[in-house]
């Protein structure tokens, strides 16, 4: 990459682009079995060559599903108004990964949080 405006720019695009994977993944539900196994293939190979494009220009896209919450994560939560407290808290799903060059946030992602303690028996 040519300098740093250049980097930002592809780490957005990296962004916009896993989200649209994201969004095809779960239309792939609604998608005839006969097609399904074909647009599956190509959803798949699609996402490695994002990590791929991304790693050769020095980034790494950091999702933190299932991850514990806290002080520190590189992603805001868009539902932490929801919990009267910090702790107990994992990430349900990730909204928009991390983007992350040079060992250093590049552009923060979001998440949606869920509670420890308010989880069915058998998780």
């Amino acid at each position: 990459m040519a300098d740093g405006h250049d980097v930002t720019l592809f780490a957005k695009l990296c962004v916009d682009h896993w989200k649209l994977i994201q969004r095809f993944t779960k239309a792939l539900e609604l998608v005839p079995e006969g097609e399904r196994a074909r647009l599956s293939s190509q959803l798949r190979y699609s996402e490695l060559q994002l990590n791929s494009l991304a790693s050769e220009a020095g980034l790494k896209i950091v999702t933190f599903d299932g991850e514990p919450y806290g002080p520190g994560c590189p992603a805001s939560a868009d539902n932490l108004g929801d919990f009267d407290t910090e702790e107990n808290l994992f990430v349900e799903k990730t909204l928009e990964p991390t983007v992350v060059h040079d060992m250093r946030t590049m552009l923060a992602g979001r998440v949606l949080l869920a509670s420890t303690t308010t989880l069915p028996t058998g998780r």
